[in-house]
């Protein structure tokens, strides 16, 4: 892991739309696009293979969708650097809702891989998080 501090920041995918977006948060229907980048499908695995930092008994559903239908359970993902919610993949793969160009650039630096995080990082990840979120 990087000895860069985590930084909420540099959270993704806060749209104002969900449950769990923020109310200043981008527009999810602004984000969508016709088509996905070149880079799409290891973007997409990158966001589903992140640390779970926390977990929740939280459905969530497709927004989207007229039957907004079950995507997974909530859970808050991290490569020790990025933060974003179980379900951003899946407006990714389905929608191709863009993200901000420095995580993409940041996942392929990483080669559509993310770190692995140990307990023990995922513990401090965790206390700055949270102690960040209650400042």
């Amino acid at each position: 892991m990087s000895s860069e501090p985590p930084c909420t920041s540099r959270f993704l995918g806060e749209f104002r739309e969900l449950g769990h977006g923020r109310p200043d948060g981008p527009s999810l229907h602004t984000a969508v696009r016709e088509v996905g980048s070149p880079d799409e499908l290891q973007l997409v695995q990158y966001l589903n293979s992140g640390a779970v930092l926390a977990a929740t008994a939280s459905p969530v559903h497709d927004i989207l969708s007229p039957r907004q239908e079950f995507i997974n359970w909530l859970r808050l993902l991290t490569d020790g650097q990025w933060f974003w919610h179980s379900d951003l993949a899946h407006y990714v793969e389905h929608y191709h809702v863009a993200l901000d160009e420095q995580f993409v650039q940041h996942a392929a630096q990483h080669n559509w891989t993310p770190p692995t995080l140990t307990p023990a990082d995922l513990s401090k990840i965790e206390e700055a998080f949270f102690d960040e979120e209650d400042a």
